[in-house]
């Protein structure tokens, strides 16, 4: 079997350290001295394979979101067949969830900044976006305009952030789980209820 070029291993080895880095340590702790050592490689190999610090963090990054993607769509089959405000609700849930399990992680994706006068990868925004197009899915049937729908996407999914950031930094007191998951519950479900009653009152208008 070939063996892939040391660039690649490079990348790949660096991308494992990085992510391992985050997962158990947090978004702090992921230095460049540090990732080149563990990998076995000096610290300009890091930049010319990834141009900085903070595009290898991307890559860690992207990895989270990945996972977090899976979740959600894991989540979003189990109630398929529900109504909008199941589907929407496990979502919120499976998020909660996620944050709550994989909380550094988690953390890192909202933490890290680029450097001033780099811009982040377009490929990066759009795997970012591609959580927004499930959301939006289940809109689509109650909001078929797509620009009021991606906005709404947006808006519900910063309310459910909102309450999760909030919850696990203890702003309102210890973390509490179920009350976590009470309050997600009331802002989706009348989230749901309003764009249902909206779309029947708009059918029965025509």
């Amino acid at each position: 079997m070939t063996q892939p070029p040391y660039r690649t291993k490079m990348r790949d080895a660096m991308v494992a350290i990085a992510s391992r880095i985050v997962r158990d340590e947090g978004l702090a702790a992921v230095q460049a001295r540090r990732i080149s050592q563990e990998a076995g490689c000096a610290v300009g190999t890091l930049y010319n394979v990834f141009g900085g610090l903070d595009f290898l963090i991307i890559e860690a990054n992207a990895e989270t979101l990945t996972a977090l993607g899976k979740t959600l769509a894991e989540a979003d089959a189990r109630v398929a067949s529900g109504t909008i405000g199941d589907r929407l609700l496990a979502l919120a849930i499976a998020y909660l969830r996620f944050a709550n399990d994989h909380n550094k992680a988690w953390r890192a994706v909202f933490e890290h900044h680029m450097t001033p006068g780099t811009e982040v990868p377009t490929w990066y925004r759009e795997r970012q976006s591609g959580l927004f197009a499930l959301i939006e899915s289940i809109l689509g049937k109650v909001m078929p305009d797509p620009i009021a729908r991606g906005s709404a996407a947006r808006a519900l999914f910063s309310a459910v952030h909102g309450i999760v950031a909030i919850s696990l930094d203890h702003k309102l007191g210890d973390f509490d789980l179920a009350e976590a998951e009470r309050q997600v519950q009331f802002v989706v479900k009348s989230v749901a209820d309003g764009l249902v009653g909206a779309s029947r009152s708009d059918t029965n208008r025509t």
